[in-house]
């Protein structure tokens, strides 16, 4: 018996179906995120979270980012994970990736989460520590019209030839006092200079390096050309901060 064609394409693609997953196939894969829900029902206020340049999982702290995710989920808060390094294939940001890959990279998870019913769709906020701090930042000052997040904070960012951007979004910025990594000068200059320089409120923990939030290190550690090191008393006021942050009608 002979086939048509058609016929042929017909059977090579369920074929293909049954060897390959759906997405692999499809030009715009659905996107998969790591997601963290509450147990109560929602819609719920939503965040996602962009690592440091040592991603999500870091050699000195593995857990670091699933302890993060749990404490705003116990707060009622959906968790997305923006792993804008797995996606590449990278461990580390060193130099393959850009801050304007990570901020692309998070438009595109904020703006899934505003199609998710079970999300408050005028409640999402972006997190960021480090690059991926400088990414969120970059996400607010390259965005053209809305952006899909209503407001952001940002643990020590990298404002270095960093521009001042038009949106006023609220933005709470934790920096260290003592940050030779990323010094806090430079954040407190460009947010001095943003079109509305009241939506950004900018927090200093003396004494604080930076990494202050991260219970694994010492208190101070020298990490390549700068030093850091946990500081307890910043990171549970920066806890606290961040609460208060997210709390409905802030």
């Amino acid at each position: 018996m002979s086939l048509t064609n058609s016929t042929v394409r017909a059977v090579l693609w369920v074929v293909a179906l049954l060897l390959f997953p759906a997405a692999s196939l499809a030009q715009t894969p659905k996107p998969e995120y790591r997601t963290f829900q509450p147990a109560t029902p929602g819609p719920h206020p939503a965040v996602a979270l962009l690592s440091g340049c040592d991603g999500l999982t870091p050699s000195a702290s593995p857990m670091l980012y699933e302890r993060r995710a749990e404490h705003l989920r116990a707060l009622g808060q959906i968790v997305v994970f923006v792993d804008y390094l797995g996606r590449r294939g990278l461990k580390t940001c060193a130099g393959s990736v850009t801050h304007e890959d990570a901020a692309r990279d998070l438009i595109a998870a904020t703006t899934w989460l505003k199609s998710q019913p079970s999300v408050d769709h005028s409640r999402i906020t972006a997190i960021g520590w480090s690059y991926g701090a400088r990414g969120v930042l970059a996400a607010v000052g390259h965005t053209q019209g809305p952006l899909p997040f209503s407001r952001a904070v940002v643990h020590y960012p990298d404002c270095r030839g960093l521009q001042p951007w038009k949106a006023a979004v609220p933005i709470l910025m934790l920096l260290g006092g003592d940050d030779d990594m990323t010094p806090t000068a430079l954040c407190q200059e460009v947010a001095k200079k943003v079109a509305a320089p009241a939506s950004v409120k900018i927090v200093v923990y003396p004494g604080a390096l930076h990494g202050f939030d991260v219970p694994e290190l010492p208190a101070k550690q020298r990490y390549g050309f700068a030093t850091i090191g946990y500081h307890s008393d910043a990171a549970a006021a920066a806890r606290k901060e961040i609460e208060q942050f997210l709390k409905p009608g802030r």
